[in-house]
């Protein structure tokens, strides 16, 4: 069985994760341009995906899987989303990038302790899932890709999903 420490890192990894879930949830109900709702699903789906892997990995080490619901800080923060997307597309991209420094940030430091190979390899992986997101919403907030005439959701980035 793996230390206790690595099981509750991988957890945190997790729940993380499953907040970020709800996050998009939120945005996605409010955001009526289908290239952004499109990118920001595919976005919500990878996280869907980082849950149910590091839950394989925490179930092989003996540890309780994380449940794809909202933590006290996952509602703040869908909570925060939902309001905040209500001022239209530009601002629920806001709030998403916002949400998507800190799960990067979160994977950064996760990167620095000492994991069993498979273990990094997957953390790795799901590293360079949220720089990609938070690449591509930082661009579309810069270049507002949804305002050009038949935008597609390929469009805001050179970086694609």
């Amino acid at each position: 069985m793996a230390e206790k420490s690595e099981v509750g890192k991988l957890r945190s990894l997790a729940q993380l994760d499953a907040d970020a879930v709800g996050a998009y949830d939120a945005a996605i109900a409010r955001v009526n341009e289908p290239l952004v709702r499109e990118r920001l699903n595919d976005f919500r789906v990878d996280h869907v995906r980082h849950v149910q892997d590091l839950n394989a990995l925490i179930q092989r080490f003996g540890g309780e899987p994380v449940e794809l619901r909202l933590d006290l800080k996952g509602t703040a923060m869908k909570g925060l989303t939902a309001i905040t997307s209500m001022m239209g597309t530009e601002a629920a991209l806001v709030a998403m990038l916002g949400n998507e420094e800190f799960t990067n940030r979160a994977y950064e430091l996760a990167l620095q302790f000492d994991w069993r190979p498979e273990v990094r390899a997957l953390i790795q992986k799901n590293r360079e899932d949220e720089y990609r997101h938070v690449t591509w919403i930082r661009d579309a907030v810069r270049t507002r890709p949804w305002l050009k005439e038949g935008a597609t959701a390929a469009e805001g980035s050179e970086l694609q999903a």
